[in-house]
């Protein structure tokens, strides 16, 4: 070692060996962007169907997705009898949910559009499975304690057999009794 010199090197950077790092450093934060956006606003929208269990048993379920921005979303959750638990009354509300980092998610419940007598809405906080066309997580009954356990759902293509009180743009009308007798009222 010369005198004078303290045994550091220093590397000079010439002019392409700048310009390779910074397009390295460019193309590593632009395939990145990609995953982040994907995170924040996943196509929910659709129609998924499965099943969820409360304490009426399990429980037929389409949950159709119609509108999303970004990160939130809303639609419509409709739940009727299957062939193993036939007693389950047909009924459905609308919610509203955002999309958080990971697939994850949740849904709230909102307005009754079809509600039988004695049921309350239900929250769902889930996964999206891996490729997009499957959901799973726990229901959940705020405030009612735990009525509830989970739910699985698939996106399917095929449009749903919707009764056409819970289509979105249809009057709300509710089955629940609101007095000793049972009244019916509907919503413009």
């Amino acid at each position: 070692m010369a005198r004078g010199q303290t045994g550091h090197s220093t590397t000079r950077w010439s002019g392409p060996a700048v310009a390779h790092v910074i397009t390295a450093l460019a193309l590593m934060a632009m395939l990145a962007a990609p995953v982040r956006a994907q995170d924040a606003s996943a196509a929910l929208t659709g129609n998924w169907q499965g099943t969820y269990t409360c304490a009426q048993g399990k429980t037929g379920l389409t949950l159709t997705i119609d509108r999303q921005e970004g990160s939130t979303f809303s639609g419509v959750f409709q739940f009727y009898p299957l062939r193993e638990n036939i007693t389950v009354p047909e009924g459905c509300f609308t919610v509203s949910g955002r999309i958080r980092s990971g697939g994850a998610f949740d849904i709230a419940g909102s307005a009754w559009i079809k509600r039988p007598a004695g049921y309350i809405t239900v929250d769902l906080h889930g996964r999206v499975g891996q490729g997009g066309t499957n959901m799973s997580g726990t229901v959940e009954t705020p405030g009612y304690g735990r009525l509830c356990s989970r739910f699985d759902l698939t996106r399917t293509t095929t449009k749903p057999s919707i009764d056409n009180a819970c289509r979105i743009d249809a009057p709300a009308v509710s089955f629940a009794p609101q007095s000793p007798g049972i009244s019916l009222a509907a919503a413009p």
